[in-house]
């Protein structure tokens, strides 16, 4: 059965002595050690190996440092310089007063004597970048204060406005993907923005329902506490946000299993008669609870149009670690329900958005 075998595909990556895992990260030299020795200079982890065996001899000391999403190093200097080049995933360079530079492979930052700066990876994806320390034998390193969490947020590669996706559309994608991250105070001004474009709040409610089938109860539980405490503040300012259509409710001695299997059928284009996998057999409870709970009840609900609930659930599958097989397969029920391709990798970038 093709939808069976979308959704219960699995995508087994490895991990670094005890590291998340690394979807679309292509590491060119090796990862190396827990960078403990420097750790107390890093805000997350980073791994470091040294590349250069005889740099006593050559002059020339070069590592490869590794950043897990999130991690960077504290503002620091070096009296001598210091050359970075990018050979893995995406990372930020950023020099005192100045905006920072967004890295991919390829890249080199040429960094000048006594320039304070930091680097790292971007918030979603690990970095790899060989470090080349300049006139090591009068180069000394003072490492300096970390770099805040607001610095660190302003930093992130975003875009600034729809180009694919209608104003709506980004809305969701962006609440959906906060929400998923528990991220509460991007989530808050992501809710504030999507009511602003014109979203009533039953469609905010549907979406945050929807939620609890992809990042679980408290997670959707807290987002529905933070959307209430926005809209009590827009109230209190004066603003009046409609309520919007109230979701339909299924006829009392309605056929839940069957309703869920044929809307998960159409979802991707598939046969519902067709033979059950052998996770639907292996995994009965699941297998109802998707069927009758999913693809039935929150479905039969209205209010968001399918595609609209899988540009949702990419969105939302887009930000957990570990759902990258369910992030393909839901992309391609997105796209089966009339997604373009490029409307939804916009949409996971707006999901990933950090709000500085």
């Amino acid at each position: 059965m093709k939808t069976a075998a979308m959704l219960c595909a699995t995508l087994l990556i490895p991990t670094l002595q005890g590291a998340t895992s690394m979807p679309d990260y292509a590491p060119a030299f090796p990862t190396g050690a827990p960078n403990d020795a420097y750790a107390q200079y890093f805000t997350g982890r980073s791994y470091l190996a040294r590349l250069t065996e005889h740099a006593d001899r050559t002059g020339v000391p070069i590592a490869n440092v590794t950043f897990e999403p999130g991690c960077r190093n504290n503002w620091h200097r070096h009296t001598g310089g210091q050359i970075l080049v990018c050979v893995a995933g995406e990372g930020l360079y950023q020099e005192r007063g100045k905006p920072a530079r967004h890295l991919k492979p390829g890249d080199v930052v040429e960094i000048p004597p006594d320039t304070d700066h930091w680097h790292g990876a971007t918030a979603d994806r690990w970095f790899a970048h060989l470090s080349i320390e300049c006139h090591p034998e009068t180069n000394k390193n003072t490492w300096l204060e970390p770099v805040s969490d607001a610095d660190y947020a302003a930093a992130q590669p975003r875009p600034a406005q729809p180009k694919v996706l209608t104003p709506r559309e980004a809305a969701l994608a962006r609440l959906s993907g906060r929400a998923a991250a528990g991220d509460i105070p991007g989530l808050r001004r992501a809710l504030g923005m999507a009511l602003d474009a014109g979203l009533t709040v039953n469609e905010i409610k549907e979406a945050l329902l929807q939620l609890y089938a992809y990042a679980g109860f408290p997670r959707c539980l807290n987002a529905n506490a933070a959307f209430a405490q926005v809209l009590a503040e827009r109230k209190a300012a004066g603003k009046a946000d409609p309520e919007g259509p109230a979701p339909k409710a299924l006829p009392a001695d309605a056929d839940r299993e069957r309703l869920g299997r044929e809307k998960r059928a159409a979802l991707w284009g598939s046969d519902p008669n067709a033979p059950e996998a052998e996770w639907q057999r292996f995994a009965t409870g699941a297998e109802q609870f998707l069927k009758e709970h999913l693809f039935c009840d929150v479905f039969a609900r209205g209010v968001l149009s399918d595609k609209e609930r899988e540009l949702c659930t990419v969105s939302m599958l887009s930000v957990l670690p570990g759902a990258e097989a369910q992030l393909a397969s839901h992309r391609a029920a997105a796209e089966h329900m009339g997604n373009a391709k490029a409307a939804l990798d916009e949409a996971e970038a707006f999901a990933r958005w950090l709000f500085p």
